[in-house]
């Protein structure tokens, strides 16, 4: 008995996505769940499991394809009972299977993914992620591995008129960043502020942080802005709105949602905080904590990055300079981006003193934004960050 397993739909309206990954061959014994390809769509990598048990009979689709949701995937001979199912999985695969073939540990798609290319038992990995869970860091740590290169679209050998070059295709996840640039720049007429937060206060508060029940949690400056910019985004709610141009209308959101960006090997992208003024900052460092680690390691869904109302751009994590100008991430109507802190000099009751300095950047839609509301906006955040024991609570 033979069956087909064609592209399932990928979430919210996304009808197509590009194969990074064929992770099977004709011929290969598989078992349901286990990973058949991975596939792009916009800035989400998901891996697609086998809904099938069974002998790979045909793989129709190759490696930097694109796909359409109902496009023919793989088909099937099978199921197979010639075996029992513990010892037809292959070793690397078995290493993420509990004994009833069911995943026991704790970690992402990717992850899982990585463990079988190391020869890695996922069950006998002491996770550090959040409940346990099982990362990168993990793997390399107990295998010794400095990490495992990521199969990078090919390049075409070429000439132009000075010399050689070599030309290559754009990802998914590189078009639909540039695709949203292009269309932010050429629609929306963007203004950008920039000022300084005094976080010297808000930083002994972090480093003297400690929590009896989560000992190994550690606390940025991140989720303090993060919760201020929620509370702030409340008191001034026309930063949490959108702009419809095509129905002339502005469309108020009764919920805040944060994106953070977070830089991939794929590129920039943003997953979202949902209902982001509601969290504390320990519940926001460890939504942030898992987050990131389902950005990295390419194992969120496209939901993920839709939803949000505002966006937070941490330039200063990897060193960005001290300002910025912040493209806004369509249809929201603002960006605020974070520089490096830095001990500086600074004027205290005329005295000359060092302080940590947070550089802040905003840009916003001048549509619907003036600039004295910006002006109050950025007050309100840096009035938070000055006074952190307010936003702890």
């Amino acid at each position: 008995m033979s069956s087909e397993f064609r592209l399932p739909d990928l979430g919210e309206g996304v009808m197509e996505g590009q194969i990074l990954r064929v992770l099977v061959a004709e011929g290969d014994h598989v078992t349901e769940d286990q990973p058949l390809l991975e596939v792009e769509t916009d800035k989400a990598s998901v891996e697609i499991p086998s809904p099938h048990t069974g002998i790979v009979s045909g793989v129709h689709i190759t490696e930097q394809q694109i796909v359409n949701v109902g496009d023919l995937m793989v088909t099937f001979d099978g199921p197979s009972e010639a075996k029992p199912l513990e010892v037809e999985v292959k070793p690397a695969v078995a290493a993420t299977l509990g004994s009833r073939g069911t995943r026991t540990k704790p970690a992402s798609p990717a992850v899982r993914k990585l463990a079988r290319e190391l020869g890695v038992d996922l069950e006998t990995v002491e996770g550090s992620g959040p409940g346990g869970r099982v990362t990168r860091t993990d793997l390399h740590r107990v295998s010794g591995a400095q990490g495992v290169s990521v199969k990078e679209p090919s390049a075409t050998p070429d000439n132009d008129n000075w010399g050689p070059i070599t030309r290559e295709p754009l990802t998914r996840a590189r078009k639909a960043i540039a695709e949203a640039m292009v269309r932010s720049v050429s629609t929306i007429p963007h203004a950008t502020d920039t000022d300084d937060a005094d976080v010297t206060d808000l930083d002994k508060l972090r480093r003297g942080y400690r929590d009896d029940d989560k000992p190994n949690r550690k606390l940025s400056i991140l989720p303090f802005v993060i919760r201020a910019t929620g509370l702030a985004l409340r008191k001034h709610p026309i930063f949490n709105a959108s702009y419809d141009a095509a129905n002339e209308q502005i469309v108020h959101h009764r919920y805040i949602s944060i994106a953070i960006g977070v830089h991939t090997d794929r590129g920039l992208i943003a997953p979202v905080l949902r209902n982001a003024e509601k969290l504390t900052i320990p519940q926001i460092a460890d939504e942030l904590a898992a987050v990131a680690e389902r950005a990295r390691t390419t194992s969120f869904e496209v939901n993920d990055t839709r939803g949000g109302t505002f966006t937070i751009s941490n330039a200063g994590a990897v060193g960005g300079s001290r300002y910025s100008i912040p493209i806004i991430n369509p249809p929201q109507a603002a960006i605020l981006a974070l520089g490096r802190t830095r001990w500086q000099p600074w004027v205290i009751d005329g005295n000359v003193v060092p302080r940590l300095i947070l550089p802040l950047s905003i840009s916003f839609d001048h549509r619907l934004i003036d600039g004295a509301d910006e002006v109050r906006f950025m007050q309100t955040i840096i009035g938070l960050l000055e006074n952190p024991a307010g936003i702890m609570l």
